[in-house]
This record gives C-alpha cells, sequence and structure tokens, in this order.
C-alpha cells in the first residue's frame, strides 16, 4: 500500500548507499514482490534493472553490504538493457523508490518527522496507556523517538531500540543537543532484542507489530518483567478504520480509540505480562 510519504520523483536510488544491511536484504530479493509488482502489470526484476543501470557503484556497495544477494544482482544485471532511453530508466527508478518509500524516509530522519502518523501526534495518548513514573521503559522500533522521547519526561530510563543506522544517529544527536539524561539508544530487531530476559516495567512499540505477531510479541514479552505492560501506541494518521486488530485483541490485548487530529481512527493496544 502506498503512503505517499515522499514524492519519489526528488529523490535517487543513491540513497541506497545510506541503507543498512537488513534493508538491503528486503529489497534485493524477488520474495513477496513478483506478485506485488505484476499486480501493477510490471517485472520487480526488470524495473529494478532499469533503475540501477546508470548507477554501478550503487550496485557494487549493495554487494559488499549485502554479499547473499549476488546472486539477485547478477540476475538483473544480465537482462538485457536494449536502448532504455533516460527517460524510461529514471521513471523505473522513480517507480522502485515510490514503492520503497518507508525505506527512503528511514534514511532522512527529517522526512520521517513530517509523515502523517508523526508530525501531529500527542504524547498524551500515551500516558493515557501506562504509568511511567519512575520505571524502566524499552521502546521498540524508536524511529526518530516519538515515543521514546515522550516516554523520557516521565520515567526513569529509557533504551531506544531501533534497527535503522540514519535514526539511531539522529536520536543520538537529539540527546547531545538537548541534553537528555535518561535515554539510551542502541541497535536491535524486534524479533532479536539485544536485552536479557525480564528487564523492562513498559515495553513500547509503535507501527512495528504486525508483520510476524508471535515471534515479535513473544520477544517484547520476553524482556519484560512479570506484571509489567505491552504497549503499542500508533502515531495519528489519515485510515479509517473500522475495528481493532484481531490479531492483537485475540491474544489479550486491550484497546482504546481515539479520533485522530489527521482524520483517520487510531486504535492502540495494551497488555499487562504475566509470567
Amino acid at each position: 500500500m502506498l503512503l505517499n510519504w515522499i514524492d519519489a520523483s526528488q529523490y535517487t536510488i543513491d540513497c541506497f548507499l545510506l541503507f543498512d544491511r537488513w534493508a538491503l536484504r528486503w529489497i534485493f530479493t524477488d520474495l513477496n514482490k513478483a506478485n506485488w509488482f505484476s499486480s501493477e502489470g510490471r517485472d520487480y526484476k526488470l524495473e529494478m534493472a532499469k533503475a540501477l543501470f546508470r548507477y554501478p557503484y550503487v550496485v557494487n556497495y549493495v554487494r559488499r553490504k549485502a554479499p547473499e544477494r549476488a546472486d539477485f544482482l547478477d540476475e538483473i544485471q544480465s537482462i538485457p538493457h536494449g536502448e532504455w532511453s533516460e527517460e524510461e530508466m529514471r521513471e523505473s527508478e522513480t517507480y522502485i523508490l515510490q514503492r520503497l518509500e518507508s525505506f527512503v524516509v528511514y534514511a532522512y530522519p527529517e522526512v520521517m518527522n513530517e509523515v502523517n502518523y508523526i508530525r501531529n501526534w500527542d504524547s498524551k495518548y500515551l500516558y493515557e496507556l501506562v504509568d511511567l513514573d519512575g520505571k524502566l521503559v524499552l521502546d521498540v522500533g524508536s524511529g526518530t523517538g516519538r515515543l521514546a522521547f515522550a516516554a523520557a519526561r516521565k520515567a526513569k530510563r529509557v533504551y531506544a531500540s531501533e534497527p535503522c543506522d540514519c535514526l539511531r544517529e539522529y536520536m543520538r544527536d537529539k540527546i547531545k543537543a538537548e541534553q537528555i539524561g535518561n535515554v539510551k539508544v542502541l541497535d536491535g530487531d524486534v524479533k532479536d532484542l539485544p536485552y536479557e530476559d525480564d528487564i523492562f516495567d513498559v515495553v513500547l512499540s509503535g507501527h512495528v507489530v504486525g508483520d510476524f505477531y508471535e515471534e515479535e510479541i513473544a520477544e517484547m514479552t520476553r524482556v519484560a518483567k512479570n506484571g509489567g505492560w505491552l504497549v503499542i501506541c500508533n502515531g495519528d494518521d489519515e485510515f479509517k478504520r473500522t475495528a481493532p486488530d484481531e490479531e492483537l485483541t485475540s491474544r489479550g490485548f486491550e484497546w482504546f480509540r481515539h479520533e485522530s487530529i489527521e482524520g483517520g481512527m487510531i486504535y492502540n493496544y495494551r497488555k499487562q505480562v504475566l509470567k
């Protein structure tokens, strides 16, 4: 689903040079994307071949950064380039970037701060979900720190776990500039958090859980204390949701609803951890 977070015509494939290895692994595989592109009458590998043709240095970067995707790169580079025009290659480049817009946004934190679910979000929605006073908190998939910095105003200490290097550096710069003393930024994926068992009073996330519910929730539960809380506090957007997430409610999450300033209907969730 296109979110239209960016105007891809304003970007080039050079932004791939800012992507982390895990992102390149996802991008340079046909898994799930053949059907995605064919539904629009386009071929993913052909579009990627056209998009990358003018950027051999980007291909070389991907080969070094994600060597496990060499076979995919070999395949797209073997596609005969024929007589692709500059306009045709640029159109494919823009098409690819628009459909990979979330990865582009991850590379530009200042752009991420202006996307729909962050720009007008009010921290009161987090504070209504859980008591953070004096608590040890983990924010999973922190992004630019929407939840982490809001939590830090009340919590004893907040750990911001984020797999994107550009976003980690953005948060570290903010911590230094604003002299925030109780937020620590670390690498970490929702399915493989770099923390011991039973540590946190509250484990936060927003727009993270949903690809692999069982694994993601299990890992968040693992690092939470007995009696602690899992909180999914989503940002505000314009989407007109009509019901809470059945995958979450079926796993015992309470849900809360509010109307977004962006015009959408937002559902947030919490669950107490009992071990």
